[in-house]
């Protein structure tokens, strides 16, 4: 496989992965979650519990897609919005779900 071929690859693998998390957290949420750095943020030890709680209940959930969705649309858009950085940010999205969201 040369340089070029796995540059393809990274980068159809990168857009599947914004495809997914769209699903889940809807367009608007992944653009604006791609457009801040999680590192410039304060975060306090609520959000950081509110962080670690959202991740383990998608986990719960990985098997149940529409389950997954129906948590994160439960939640106000600013926690929506750090979890789907979060989960960019630490590439856990593999981890929050047994399949593929998209067919």
């Amino acid at each position: 496989m040369c340089p070029d071929d796995d540059f393809v690859q990274s980068r159809e693998e990168n857009e599947r992965a914004q495809d997914e998390l769209a699903f889940l957290f809807g367009k608007e949420t992944v653009e604006q979650a791609g457009q801040l750095d999680i590192a410039d943020l304060s975060l306090s030890d609520e959000i950081a519990a509110c962080i670690a709680d959202g991740i383990r209940t998608l986990k719960q959930l990985q098997d149940k897609p529409a389950a997954q969705v129906n948590f994160v649309n439960s939640l106000q858009p600013g926690a929506r919005l750090l979890l789907c950085m979060w989960i960019m940010d630490m590439d856990l999205l593999k981890k929050i779900q047994k399949r593929s969201y998209l067919r």
